[in-house]
């Protein structure tokens, strides 16, 4: 599109949505204040649908790449934990929203919900240090 790679400019919205909701949802479920936690979840939502067109605009700008190139392996690691890191992110989701219609996001799930977000979140920050390497190291990405 206008000869830019379209990957880099989806991806910026998920990431801010994905963490600020994830640090919400954790911050705010622990210290029981049900609205910053519901809008934790929201932004969690939001993100995790928003991933959709990044991840769609990367395998498409992921073509470009040589696959004897060095970037290959970069691009498929990249990939692989940006998949992984949103099925991570969509379970917590699931869960999130199974359990607190059964009133059963205590205990034991709280803490197992919160694990699944801290997860995701180590899962999102591997993945875009992968994303980082392939612009900034092997100038993949750029006009």
């Amino acid at each position: 599109m206008f000869g830019l790679p379209l990957h880099p400019s989806f991806v910026h919205f998920p990431i801010a949505l994905l963490i600020a909701g994830a640090i919400a949802a954790i911050l705010f479920g622990l210290l029981k204040k049900p609205q910053g936690e519901k809008w934790g979840v929201y932004s969690l939502l939001a993100g995790w649908v928003l991933t959709l067109p990044a991840l769609i605009t990367g395998l498409i700008d992921k073509n470009s790449i040589p696959a004897d190139s060095p970037a290959a392996q970069v691009a498929d690691r990249h990939t692989t934990l940006m998949i992984v890191m949103w099925i991570v992110f969509g379970l917590a989701l699931y869960f999130h929203f199974t359990w607190r219609k059964r009133d059963q996001l205590t205990g034991v799930k709280l803490w197992m919900w919160f694990g699944l977000l801290l997860l995701a979140v180590i899962l999102l920050a591997l993945a875009g240090h992968q994303g980082a390497r392939l612009v900034y190291e092997l100038d993949v990405g750029g006009p």
